[in-house]
């Protein structure tokens, strides 16, 4: 029987799950014995020019930086490409690249697979899902489910240990920051609220403690740093994980005017040149609280997820917001793939399970909620009766999934022949258009001639467990509908922004929006 698996496909690294036959969440080690694969890919510059993922890859990033592909997670929403000498290669090819290693590797030990859950970044928007998904897909896989990164590790954190009580999960890690608050009974764990960064995480420390080794270079050799004539004997990284373990670290710069020239970084500079960063942070962490509608002295647990929560400045700013030692009984590396394995079980058909992994599930409950606000654009009636376009919501945020809503509009003037439907998608309740984000838009068809204004239009959203939109749209007079599955395979990647004719929408405009 193939083995379904729970896979963290993460920024820095990756990792792979799965149930043992006690019913035990346990990590699947990769080809070269470790529990963790960098999300890195490397192009060798010489023919055939083969492609290299994981550890080797990002050891590589020294000599061929230009080769080396990291980070690409960050660009899933967008699917931004990038250019190797001739060819293109897309964050969902790169990110099917590293789900095969991890799939190969784990398939030696454990025999064929094909399925599996796959973990998400909360913040993650409607198109980085889809991209996902697709990604799973390009390496070869069924992908039966994703789930939210902080939820699967709580609902592994959940397993490992009695926990009651409102907590939060602090998902910090090499590319993004998720915070979501829930409330645990046992094992089961019901979401209330999330809040997420996708550009912040522990690549931007690197960044900043980077850009602190280059200005003291620079202000003790006389000379700047230019990586073309100098280079650190360990990457920012490394460094950045010497001073998570100690008070200061040697930095070593080998080239320019002296040859050789070493200084000494301390954590306390480190931090300094952080602080924004952390700030940032906490910006983040007070807008989940007030948003779920509590403080800090009503949470009972903080969980610690991300291999950023190991910097000692975070867990120690966290201490002191929520006055108790934050929790990490288990490798924040690892604690997103145990969480997904266990969700891999929970969401398998019972049949596929065995006595001991069925009695772990069955103890088990989730209910998660939507991350996003989802509406769509219609007319209202603005000052001095003047028509303006507004973003009207359908599901709110925080609505508990799977959901389905339904409102009805009408279109806007006699005789309207078409209407354009859109969806869009936010991050806050948003009515202006500027502010939210089209993640779908297309035309409901061609109306019967001669009808008068005022026809009901009903528009349907429904929202499942795995974040994903469904969307109808019923002309209720003539019958005309149109289905958008914004899922696998339905090639709707949507736009940033509205057409510019939108904007100047006008009562005549036959493919205008409906009204309100």
């Amino acid at each position: 029987m193939p083995t379904l698996v729970g896979i963290d496909l993460g920024t820095t690294n990756s990792a792979i799950a799965v149930i043992d036959n006690t019913g035990r969440p346990e990590i699947i080690p990769n080809a070269e014995g470790d529990h963790v694969t960098p999300s890195a890919v490397f192009y060798e510059p010489e023919p055939p020019h083969e492609m290299i993922v994981g550890q080797s890859a990002k050891d590589n990033a020294h000599v061929y930086p230009d080769r080396v592909m990291m980070g690409f997670k960050r660009d899933m929403s967008s699917n931004a490409p990038r250019q190797l000498d001739e060819r293109t290669i897309s964050p969902i090819d790169l990110s099917a690249a590293v789900l095969r290693k991890l799939v190969t590797d784990a398939a030696e030990r454990k025999g064929p697979i094909t399925a599996a859950v796959i973990t998400v970044p909360a913040n993650f928007a409607n198109e980085a899902r889809l991209a996902t998904i697709r990604a799973g897909k390009t390496a070869g896989l069924t992908v039966s489910h994703i789930i939210n990164e902080p939820t699967a590790a709580l609902f592994y954190y959940s397993y490992h240990q009695p926990v009651s009580g409102r907590v939060v999960v602090y998902d910090f890690g090499g590319g993004t920051l998720d915070i979501s608050i829930a409330d645990v009974n046992g094992r089961r764990v019901e979401i209330v609220t999330s809040k997420g960064d996708p550009r912040l995480g522990g690549c931007d420390f690197d960044a900043h403690l980077a850009a602190l080794i280059r200005d003291r270079y620079q202000m003790l050799a006389g000379e700047p740093f230019d990586p073309a004539v100098h280079h650190l004997a360990k990457t920012p990284e490394e460094y950045k994980k010497q001073l998570s373990a100690r008070r200061d670290c040697a930095v070593q710069v080998v080239g320019g005017k002296a040859g050789r020239t070493v200084f000494t970084i301390t954590r306390e500079e480190f931090e300094g040149c952080t602080e924004t960063l952390i700030a940032k942070a906490d910006l983040l962490l007070g807008s989940a609280l007030q948003e779920a509608g509590i403080s800090a002295v009503d949470i009972s647990h903080v969980f610690l997820v991300g291999g950023s929560t190991r910097m000692p400045m975070v867990t120690a700013h966290l201490e002191r917001v929520f006055k108790k030692p934050p929790v990490c009984h288990v490798n924040p590396d690892e604690v997103v793939a145990l969480g997904a394995a266990l969700y891999a079980a929970f969401s398998a058909n019972p049949g596929s399970l065995n006595a001991a992994q069925a009695a772990v599930v069955k103890s088990m409950a989730l209910k998660e909620v939507a991350n996003h606000f989802f509406g769509t654009i219609c007319r209202t009636d603005g000052p001095g009766g003047r028509r303006m376009l507004q973003n009207s919501v359908i599901i709110e945020k925080n609505t508990p999934l799977p959901c389905e809503q339904t409102e009805s509009y009408c279109t806007s003037y006699d005789d309207q022949r078409e209407v354009r439907i859109t969806v869009t998608q936010s991050a806050s309740k948003e009515t202006d258009p500027a502010f939210v984000r089209v993640i779908w838009q297309g035309e409901l068809g061609l109306f019967p001639p001669n009808r008068p204004k005022g026809m009901e239009i009903r528009v349907t959203f429904s929202y499942d467990v795995d974040q994903i939109m469904h969307c109808r749209f019923v002309d209720v007079g003539s019958g005309l509908s149109k289905d958008i599955e914004l899922g696998i395979g339905s090639g709707a990647f949507g736009s940033d922004t509205q057409d510019e004719d939108d904007d100047k929408a006008d009562e005549d405009d036959d493919s205008g929006p409906f009204q309100v």
